[in-house]
């Protein structure tokens, strides 16, 4: 297992146990099939999430040894479990044991952590998580705003922050930094391509030499 894989894991495990953003299983498989255009792709794609980059998922069963049962929840680790795909025309994976010593309840629920799914396989309508957002917490839900998102304006922001820098002699920032000046001034980040495009700008037109004065 990579660090990367790894530190999401640990995230994982303070994931709460009741939640509206666990998706049951047909939710996350449905969803995943829909993002990928193919039933086979989505499932493969989903098992990948959780066997290597360490997408949660959690099952619940009942305890039928406790007096009186008790409902009991677990969440998977792909150290111990391995998921499959399912057949095409069932809507759930398969999951077995990867060594002898863990088992696998009987009639077991299984979820999956939609923020995690949304972020692997976003949909239009979600925004995306700002880089203090990810880094604080991988798991964290994708931030809505009321009304659209400001896809035309941030450039226009962007661009008088760099004259007001320019200004006052300070240096081009990193794309990086502009996109966590988006991130606090708008509540919005555009993706680092686009930023890294927008700054050369400045470098073209001399700004970053403090020529706009």
């Amino acid at each position: 297992m990579s660090k990367k894989t790894a530190k999401r894991m640990k995230a994982a495990k303070e994931l709460p146990c009741v939640s509206p953003h666990w998706w049951t299983e047909k939710e996350a498989v449905r969803y995943c099939r829909e993002r990928k255009g193919d039933s086979h792709i989505g499932d493969f794609a989903l098992c990948e999430a959780f066997n290597q980059n360490g997408l949660p998922v959690k099952i619940e069963w009942v305890d039928q040894q406790t007096n009186p049962p008790s409902l009991v929840w677990k969440l998977l680790l792909p150290q111990d479990y391995e998921a499959r795909p399912g057949m095409p025309w069932e809507t759930e994976l398969w999951f077995s044991s990867r060594r002898l010593d863990v088992s696998w309840p009987e009639d077991v629920v299984v979820f999956f952590w939609g923020p995690t799914m949304k972020r692997l396989w976003p949909t239009e309508e979600a925004e995306p998580v700002t880089t203090e957002q990810q880094a604080a917490n991988p798991f964290a839900p994708p931030r809505r705003r009321p009304g659209p998102p400001p896809e035309k304006k941030w450039k226009q922001v962007v661009v008088r922050e760099l004259l007001k820098r320019a200004k006052v002699g300070k240096p081009l920032p990193s794309a990086p930094e502009m996109l966590k000046f988006c991130g606090s001034t708008l509540d919005w980040e555009s993706d680092l391509k686009s930023m890294q495009e927008l700054l050369r700008v400045p470098v073209r037109c001399g700004i970053s030499s403090g020529l706009a004065n």
